[in-house]
This record gives structure tokens, C-alpha cells and sequence, in this order.
């Protein structure tokens, strides 16, 4: 039994596929009818491995004389060693595991044979027979992108699996077939790390933070995951396997659709949104009983690709898929949220690519304006007709937003089309200290809370080091939002939070009571969301913020109604 953070329900059984993404490795089992096929994707790789070695020789030999073009001599050698290449093919016909894991295995072997001797010269061979294994692993997934090759290796299977990863990049996850999983579970991650919340809005159950799941599950082996409690159980007695399989496969009765908007106990009306990252989640979204769509993320929903290498026209296309799904209802499409690595310019990149507190969001947008500029004109011609605002990212003061509207109303004036209503999402601390002045530029605001929650306490989200101390409780976070709220008040400005809180159902009422009346979350929350907003008074909600705010101190709070 393992347990981790649970970061999407349900409940799921499948045989597990296991990937260490950071070393480019998965490993799983194989049907014995598939054995044939697997040791001609090996053969297949090797040739390429020996050609391309071949190539770098002569060419070394070329340029730099004969004397260095001998060490990829060693290479081809090591690679024509039956150690290496037959052990290899013994072991997918023995163990029918796939060329990858068994390339891993018998370098591994030869490894520890090179340790064994005395000599120093073979000993110092261990990087040339790295340098050969990383290669061959490379031409075994000579299918372009992390995406496609984990997309090809999923395919192979006949049912959903259990996919366990040491991490799971977002920018990798938005590009998977989804439907191939049964479940996600992975060593790294936090319950409002990205990845976690596009499980979520893909309905897949996953568990996060599991640390060790790389290493100590067999690949091949049967999970059962509930992605509720948190729980991964590894190869289940088969009674339990039966159990489950029995009940997941029973008939489901269908969920009332759901429509109009919620209300709480004493019946003040709360509009909920969706969050989404395909246009095909529409319509569940509409089911569950979304209003509108309060945030969809546009890097995601451009597949993960270099953004700097897609076309103004290509961006019309998908936006437009996501407004015509949406027809009436309002939508919101967040403007990318990326890395100077994200959009295709690595060349700027001075700093880790995970790093979340530089060149992002509406930073970058200025910075690299004709990036910004040429998705600002997609979404003004996308939107057309239609219900669509637009929401900058990663807004840090007044006239940064002063900006982004500027060059906004610029690109629609260039088009000749109108353009539409333009928001902050507050999720900077400064953001919030100053919301009255993004306000007065600002046509709405949305507090992202998981961003504004790790910026307030300095503590990384997706750090499970310091995962106890993000807390979105804290009263610092909640005064932050209190003041976003006021501040939105004041200049007629409407206010929605747009983040992991408004799914809490704990602390939806909270937020109630500091006098929001708006909220978007993935739509598998909408539900639960509204049955707990349908559970509390407006007075309850209001003593549940003071209880909160203050921990018991009674004070003066706002409550006027939201705007």
C-alpha cells in the first residue's frame, strides 16, 4: 500500500506503466505474442545507434584526426558487445519486458561487470557505455517530443493504465491521450500543482507525492488507486481485483444536469463557473452546471506546442472550437501563462525552466509583445459575436495592465473589430495590495488563489517540502483577498476566485462571507460546490469568515453585497 496526496477522486484499477521522465525511461510488460516485434524495435534502434556512431567517427576523423575518432570506435564496439545487445533481447523473451527497460537492465549488468575489473582504463569506460545506452533508449523513441512517445508507448496497450511517473511537466500532460489512462500517479507534485489540476478537469483519479512509487512499484503490476483517499494498492488479492473491477463497470445512472445558478441556504444566487483545457469539456462543464467559463487556459489548450511556432490563424481555429462549444455563455480565455522556454526561446532562458517568479505571464507578453500581440489579434477575431473576455496572468501593477489594454485596444482598431472586456488575475501579493488601481484598468478581476497563496506564505506549491505550510487558511491570504474584493467594489468591478479554494467546500463559505459571489474550478467541483454553498446562509458565511479572519476576535468586516 503507498500513500500520497490525493488530488482527483475516483477510483481506478489498471496494470501500471512506469516512467522516469527525467532519465527518459518507461518501463512495462509485454504480451508474449508482442516479443518478436519488441526485439525488431531493438535491432532497429541499434542499427540506427551504429550508423549515427559511424558518422560522428568519420567525421571526427575529418576534422580532428585519427587519434580522437578511436574513442567512438569504443562505442561501436560496446555496442556490437553480445552483453549488451543479446542480453538485451534475452531478457524481453525471458521477463517480456519492453526494449527500453531491458536496454536499462542489461547496461546496468555490463556496468557492474566494467566496476569488476582491475583495469582502469575498461573501469573509466562507464561513461562511454552511458553515452551508448542514452542513445540507443533515444532512437527507440525516435517519435518527436516527450508527448508522442509516451502517447505511442500507451498505445500499445488493450486497456487504460495506471500511468507512475517521477514527475509529469504540464506542458507534457496537456499533449497525452487521456483516455489511455486509467489513473496518474507520481513521485513529485502537490494537490494545486498544474498537472494535479488537469487530472482533475480530465476526470482521471490521481495521486501525487508518493515520493518512492517509481522505484518500488513492478511495472506490469496491478494498481488500484483512489484518487480520493490517497491510497494505491499494489497487486490486490484477486478477490479485491474482481470486487472492484465489478463495480466500476457497473451501470452508472446518469447525474441530473444541473442549470441556473446556485443558491445559497437563504437563496442569494452564486455563480459558478468552469475551468477547462479542451474545448470537448464543454459540455460535461454545461451538465455539471457551469454559467460560463471562468478560465481557459490557452497554452493548454493549444496542446502543450512551442508557442512561439504557432500561426495567428492556428490560435482563431482552437479558440473559435471553445466559443462555438460555449455559444451564448460567457467564457474567459487566460492569455498564455509560459516561460521565456515555454514559447520557444531558450536562448533567454537564465534561470531553471521551473522557475515561477520571472520572465511569465503578462511579463513576457511585454517583453516578447509580438508574441502577445499576435494571440491578442486570434482571440479579437475568435470572438467575434461572441461572449468572450480576455484575462492577462501574472499582473503585478497598475501599469502593467494599463499596457496589455492598450495594446489590446491597438490589435482591435488594427482589425477593425471591437474589443472585448480585458481583466487582472490577482495572484501577486502587490496585485491585491493595489487591486483599486488594476480596477480603474481592469474591466473584472480574478483572484487566482493557489499563485497568491504561495507568493503571501513563500511557500512552493509544488515543493512537497514545504507543502504544510501552504495554507490558504491563512489569514494574510484571506485579508488579501478581502482587500481584491473591496478594491473591485469600489470601481464597480466584478470579482470571481478562480482557484483550488472554490472547491473546498470549507472554504467556499468563507469566501461567501468575505462578500464573493463568484467562483470557477475544474467542473468535476462544481457539484459538491454547490450543494455546500446550498448548505449556508449568507449570516453563517459572513461569521465563518469573521472566525477566519480573525480566529474568534469579533471585528469590523465589510459585508455589503458584491458587485
Amino acid at each position: 500500500m503507498l500513500t500520497g496526496i490525493a488530488v482527483a477522486p475516483g477510483e481506478a484499477i489498471g496494470p501500471a506503466v512506469v516512467a522516469r521522465l527525467r532519465a527518459h525511461d518507461v518501463r512495462y510488460r509485454i504480451a508474449e505474442e508482442d516479443v518478436p516485434s519488441e526485439q525488431a524495435r531493438l535491432a532497429a534502434a541499434s542499427a540506427r545507434t551504429r550508423t549515427q556512431l559511424e558518422d560522428i567517427r568519420d567525421r571526427t576523423r575529418h576534422v580532428l584526426g585519427s587519434e580522437l575518432a578511436g574513442m567512438f570506435d569504443v562505442q561501436i564496439l560496446m555496442l556490437s558487445d553480445p552483453l549488451l545487445r543479446e542480453r538485451a533481447e534475452a531478457l524481453i523473451r525471458a521477463r517480456r519486458v519492453n526494449a527500453e527497460w531491458a536496454v536499462v537492465e542489461a547496461g546496468e549488468e555490463l556496468v557492474q561487470r566494467l566496476r569488476a575489473i582491475e583495469d582502469p582504463y575498461l573501469q573509466e569506460r562507464h561513461g562511454d557505455l552511458t553515452d551508448v545506452l542514452g542513445r540507443i533508449r533515444a532512437n527507440l523513441q525516435k517519435v518527436d517530443g516527450d508527448a508522442s512517445w509516451l502517447n505511442a508507448q500507451l498505445a500499445r496497450f488493450n486497456e487504460p493504465c495506471v500511468f507512475v511517473a517521477d514527475d509529469l511537466p504540464v506542458s507534457v500532460a496537456a499533449q497525452l491521450d487521456w483516455s489511455r489512462l486509467a489513473a496518474l500517479a507520481t513521485d513529485a507534485g502537490t494537490r494545486t500543482a498544474h498537472t494535479a489540476i488537469l487530472a482533475r478537469s480530465m476526470g482521471v483519479p490521481a495521486v501525487v507525492g508518493l515520493q518512492e512509487a517509481t522505484r518500488m512499484v513492478p511495472p506490469g503490476a496491478t494498481l488500484l488507486v483512489d484518487g480520493t483517499t490517497g491510497v494505491i494498492a499494489v497487486d490486490p488479492p484477486p478477490s479485491v481485483v474482481e470486487a472492484t473491477r465489478h463495480r466500476l463497470h457497473a451501470v452508472a445512472v446518469p447525474a441530473e444536469s444541473l442549470s441556473g445558478p446556485a443558491r445559497t441556504a437563504d437563496d442569494v444566487p452564486v455563480l459558478l463557473f468552469a475551468n477547462i483545457e479542451r474545448a470537448e469539456d464543454v459540455p460535461f462543464a454545461w451538465r455539471e452546471g457551469a454559467e460560463g467559463l471562468g478560465l481557459v487556459r490557452s497554452e493548454l489548450l493549444l496542446g502543450g506546442q512551442p508557442i512561439g511556432q504557432v500561426s495567428e490563424q492556428a490560435q482563431v481555429d482552437v479558440y473559435r472550437a471553445v466559443l462555438d462549444h460555449a455559444g451564448p455563455r460567457e467564457v474567459t480565455i487566460r492569455t498564455f501563462d509560459i516561460t521565456p522556454e515555454e514559447v520557444g526561446l531558450p536562448e533567454q532562458m537564465e534561470v531553471e525552466p521551473r522557475e515561477r517568479l520571472g520572465m511569465r505571464g503578462l511579463r513576457l507578453g511585454l517583453a516578447r509583445p509580438e508574441v502577445l500581440e499576435r494571440q491578442l489579434r486570434a482571440l479579437i477575431r475568435a470572438g467575434d459575436g461572441r461572449q468572450l473576455r480576455i484575462m492577462f496572468p501574472f499582473v503585478t501593477s497598475a501599469d502593467e495592465m494599463a499596457r496589455a489594454v492598450a495594446m489590446l485596444h491597438a490589435q482591435a482598431e488594427r482589425l477593425g473589430l471591437p474589443a472585448p472586456p480585458a481583466g487582472a488575475m490577482v495572484e501577486v501579493p502587490a496585485a491585491a495590495l493595489d487591486a483599486g488601481g488594476l480596477a480603474r484598468h481592469a474591466a473584472f478581476l480574478s483572484i487566482g488563489t493557489n499563485d497568491l497563496t504561495q507568493y503571501t506564505l513563500a511557500a512552493d506549491r509544488s515543493d512537497v517540502r514545504v507543502q504544510h505550510l501552504y495554507d490558504p487558511r491563512h489569514p494574510a491570504v484571506l485579508r488579501l483577498i478581502r482587500m481584491v474584493v473591496r478594491g473591485a467594489r469600489r470601481h464597480g468591478r466584478r470579482v470571481a476566485v478562480c482557484g483550488e479554494m472554490a472547491s473546498d467546500t470549507i472554504l467556499v463559505q468563507v469566501l461567501l462571507g468575505l462578500g464573493l459571489r463568484e467562483f470557477s474550478m475544474a467542473a468535476t467541483s462544481l457539484r459538491q460546490a454547490r450543494e455546500a454553498l446550498a448548505g449556508c446562509s449568507i449570516a453563517e458565511a459572513r461569521d465563518a469568515a469573521l472566525r477566519a479572519l480573525y480566529d474568534g476576535d469579533i471585528a469590523a468586516i465589510d459585508t455589503s453585497p458584491a458587485v
